[in-house]
């Protein structure tokens, strides 16, 4: 179950997470389970906040409110994605209600769920603006690292890479920021609070994503899945991290 409450300060609604992700191993694995609520901070040390991200009181913004900022939230301890003995290969879902507001028209640039390594401890370097905080930019000579990723991104402005068709989407990235499979979504629509779920099926191989708009439930869902393998197509090792990112430029928003 994920829920939130939206608040405003200073005239800007904040964002709050909250989180609800499971491991659930196939036969021949152990069978666990892991909910991390991002809203309930009282345990600080369960979660790791990286760059701009900010625990504030019951909630977690990922950036500031001003130009070219990035912030990462993960779990704290590793997930084990699949069994090296066995080969087997976790299944997952993930509940979580989030909230953009706009400050600039156009806005940017955006947010995303990822799963990452968990030892890869330094964040996507120069992944500012359209990167989303997501992937390392790789026009910038000095990342010489692109470590395996697999995202779903929430994308509020259309870069050279993005879709033609439409400046807001809903995408599947598997190491690269341009998505693999999307859905566009209408102009103007990340701005208020919206629920996702994730949810991937290790058998099927199944990526799926669905999203709603709290704030106008008259867009009704959207949905896009793909079809990977996270450990030969996608290249995540044993343990991995679960988080958010999201990035600003010239332009902003509040994630």
């Amino acid at each position: 179950m994920a829920m939130a409450m939206s608040k405003k300060t200073g005239g800007n609604s904040i964002v709050l997470l909250l989180s609800l992700v499971y491991l659930l191993w196939l036969p021949h694995v152990t069978s666990l389970s892991f909910d991390y609520n991002f809203s309930n901070l009282t345990t600080p040390d369960a979660i790791n906040y990286t760059g701009d991200a900010t625990a504030a009181g019951d909630r977690i913004d990922l950036t500031r409110d001003a130009n070219w900022s990035t912030g990462w939230v993960s779990n704290g301890q590793p997930l084990r994605l699949w069994d090296d003995s066995t080969g087997m290969v976790a299944s997952f879902t993930s509940n979580f209600t989030f909230a953009i507001k706009a400050n600039s028209s156009p806005q940017g640039d955006g947010m995303a769920f990822f799963v990452r390594p968990y030892n890869w401890s330094l964040p996507p370097q120069d992944s500012r603006e359209g990167f989303l905080g997501l992937v390392n930019n790789p026009n910038n000579s000095a990342n010489t690292y692109f470590p395996p990723t697999v995202g779903v991104e929430f994308d509020t402005n259309r870069n050279m890479w993005d879709p033609t068709n439409t400046v807001n989407h809903v995408g599947v990235d598997v190491n690269s920021i341009t998505s693999a499979v999307y859905t566009a979504l209408p102009d103007g629509c990340f701005n208020g609070t919206m629920s996702a779920w994730v949810k991937y099926d290790a058998s099927s191989k199944n990526l799926s994503v669905t999203l709603g708009f709290n704030d106008l439930p008259q867009l009704g869902l959207y949905n896009v899945s793909a079809t990977v393998d996270l450990v030969k197509d996608a290249g995540l090792p044993h343990d991995v991290a679960v988080g958010f990112s999201g990035a600003t430029r010239n332009l902003t928003e509040r994630h």
